[in-house]
């Protein structure tokens, strides 16, 4: 071999050998550094951020004063915190910048054990964008039955929205005399007011603060309405995950409200979000069900999918949700779930995922994947029915099962004036021969 050829070869060896050697030298950074997380922040409490790994910088708002946040298993209040910046995984410095929070979102003050879990991991910037102040106090209502969700606190004002018997929200509010609470609508970020007569209240009417019927502001708890951005560069070790944000709420308190990115997102389940400036923000949907909404359009997300969200040069949406595709099992593989409070499995792609995006923000009555109202299939012919449907179906790839299994992880996103018709949809598929 000419002396030329083997310079060459040396040097391709020496490159393949000390590849070789990172990537099998990473998987016990990696394991070391998860296992921290649960070790350093096992007492971090609602509304708490911990330093689970090395290395990261946080900066605090300008008026808080006593700040430490240098070393792992140290605590703050994400009120008091403006940004962290998390550190892409090293293996020759032995860094990898992982934060875990605890937030409140709204989350009633009465299920304080209740918490939605931010896990952040490599290069991941995020920036608290509620304004400090007072958080409004929270109380959980359960509907007495059928009831009108108004603008204001009066039958003078229109109605906004109902609650089905036995549906629960969160009240944020009351007027002067407390005969009328003010609640975020269920499945929505849109408030409004019910009358106290007709709901059971978890705790005194009275701690509620006295709120103006025309203020429609959205009271956000701290980083429940955040920026964000993460690395795109690819992680040198495949035992690593992809920079970004696992989200996981609690188990039994329905959906929650974030702000990412400008982006509204309604989440009752497991969800990982990536973000480019001048690119995209992606929100996958590893376990359950989600939706996001932005530029007047709701896409509904179920699990084993992902939607991409148009961004500017500033992190914040400009335009309409794109299409659903199916994730890529491989780039999700690694994800940390097992850090996570509630165990999960990450769903597989969903192949065939149904188109379902609705303008206005609103389920609609719509059905996902056909287009159309559930109403217009109340009493129909099932020898009619069942074949038509199981055509348009399996021209998408699924079976009518898979359809089903799909539609019931969906079913606590759907408007209480559309649950009806809803179900009756679901006993009407589930009758076909």
């Amino acid at each position: 071999m000419k002396r030329g050829g083997v310079l060459v070869f040396l040097a391709v060896l020496f490159c393949f050998t000390a590849a070789t050697a990172q990537e099998l030298s990473c998987e016990p950074l990696v394991a070391r550094a998860l296992a921290s997380v649960e070790d350093s922040c096992f007492s971090a409490g609602r509304n708490q951020a911990c330093y689970a790994y090395v290395d990261l910088n946080a900066t605090p708002r300008e008026d808080v004063e006593d700040f430490e946040f240098d070393q792992q298993g140290d605590l703050v209040n994400v009120a008091d915190v403006q940004s962290m910046r998390l550190s892409a995984l090293d293996v020759d410095a032995d860094t990898w910048g992982i934060a875990l929070m605890r937030l409140q979102a709204n989350l009633p003050d009465t299920l304080p054990g209740q918490n939605v879990t931010f896990l952040m991991f490599g290069d991941v910037e995020i920036e608290n964008a509620v304004e400090p102040g007072e958080t409004l106090a929270t109380l959980e209502v359960t509907s007495g039955g059928g009831i009108n969700v108004r603008t204001g606190p009066s039958t003078d004002y229109a109605i906004a929205g109902s609650l089905a018997s036995s549906e629960v929200a969160v009240a944020n509010g009351r007027n002067e005399d407390g005969s009328w609470v003010r609640i975020q609508i269920p499945e929505s970020d849109s408030l409004g007011w019910v009358f106290t007569e007709l709901v059971a209240l978890t705790g005194d009417v009275s701690t509620l603060s006295v709120v103006d019927a025309d203020d429609q502001a959205v009271a956000f708890a701290p980083m429940q309405a955040f920026y964000f951005r993460t690395g795109i560069a690819e992680t040198t070790c495949a035992d690593a995950p992809a920079d970004g944000i696992l989200i996981q709420t609690p188990e039994g308190v329905g959906t929650i409200s974030l702000r990412a990115n400008d982006v509204d997102i309604q989440l009752g389940s497991t969800a990982f979000l990536q973000a480019e400036a001048g690119n995209e923000m992606t929100f996958s949907v590893v376990e359950g069900a989600g939706a996001v909404t932005a530029d007047g359009v709701t896409v509904e997300v179920p699990a084993g999918t992902q939607v991409g969200i148009p961004l500017d040069e500033n992190l914040r949406a400009v335009g309409a949700p794109a299409d659903l595709r199916p994730y890529d099992a491989d780039e999700l593989a690694e994800l940390p779930v097992e850090v996570l409070p509630r165990e999960i499995a990450i769903a597989p792609p969903l192949d065939a995922p149904p188109v379902v995006a609705q303008p206005g923000g609103s389920f609609g009555g719509a059905l996902p994947g056909l287009g159309g109202d559930l109403g217009e299939f109340a009493g129909m012919d099932l020898a009619f029915f069942c074949p038509i449907f199981d055509q348009s179906i399996a021209s998408a790839g699924m079976t009518r099962d898979e359809y089903i299994n799909l539609m019931g992880m969906m079913v606590g996103m759907v408007p209480a004036e559309d649950q009806d018709d809803f179900q009756a949809f679901l006993n009407l598929l589930a009758s076909c021969p």
